[in-house]
């Protein structure tokens, strides 16, 4: 039986570990808002557009095509077919699909931070914990001129706030903001079955209607300061 010196033993093992090849690092899943994840992602490292996805697979249907920079909601990820997939939506609203992580980034929010965890401010709106409250310029009809109306909002960073503005006859009016902008408002008995809600921007005033109704909301109201 032949037998190695020891050295020769040792430098044989060090060669075979030298070029035995290194496994990869399993890709990481990014964490849901509730776990402490992105609020929001960012379209990013993609040259033209990133295929939104029916299902979490490179052969399902593609849904839309994202381009760069498209802030997207995080609604969750996971690990299947060897990729990491994230569940998403546009934030302005849109179709809902999956994305190959790999291109996505946590999303900057415009006062420059990255948020995490969950959006809290409807439910702190509900309870009535207000961070601020004061008025607002707002009219109820259409050709009315604009008065002051009542306001509490309740803000979790970076423009996600939740605004509640009790109108001239007591009832109130909810506006929903996500990254600075107004999504959506509530809708109460008295509205029609369906309300337009449009909303448009001049310099830092949010000018917003809902069916006949006119508010403007300065940033100030839903970043602070």
């Amino acid at each position: 039986m032949n037998r190695f010196p020891l050295a020769t033993v040792r430098s044989h093992a060090v060669a075979v570990l030298l070029l035995a090849p290194v496994a990869a690092a399993a890709a990481e899943v990014p964490a849901a808002p509730e776990d402490g994840g992105p609020r929001r992602f960012e379209v990013t490292g993609v040259t033209s557009a990133l295929n939104l996805r029916e299902e979490p697979s490179l052969a399902s249907r593609i849904v839309a095509r994202l381009a760069p920079g498209t802030v997207l909601s995080n609604l969750g990820c996971r690990e299947a077919a060897g990729h990491v997939w994230c569940d998403v939506q546009n934030f302005l609203g849109g179709p809902r699909g999956y994305v190959d992580a790999a291109y996505l980034a946590p999303a900057v929010a415009p006062h420059g931070a990255v948020l995490t965890g969950p959006d809290t401010s409807a439910l702190r709106a509900g309870q009535g914990a207000f961070e601020a409250t004061g008025l607002i310029p707002c009219a109820q009809a259409a050709g009315q001129p604009m008065t002051d109306c009542a306001f509490g909002v309740a803000r979790a960073g970076g423009g996600d706030a939740t605004v509640v503005i009790t109108k001239p006859d007591g009832t109130t009016r909810t506006i929903f903001f996500a990254h600075g902008l107004p999504l959506g408002a509530d809708a109460s008995q008295a509205d029609p079955a369906a309300f337009d809600f449009e909303s448009r921007r001049e310099s830092d005033l949010n000018l917003i209607r809902v069916g006949a109704e006119r508010y403007e909301i300065p940033d100030a109201v839903t970043f602070g300061g």
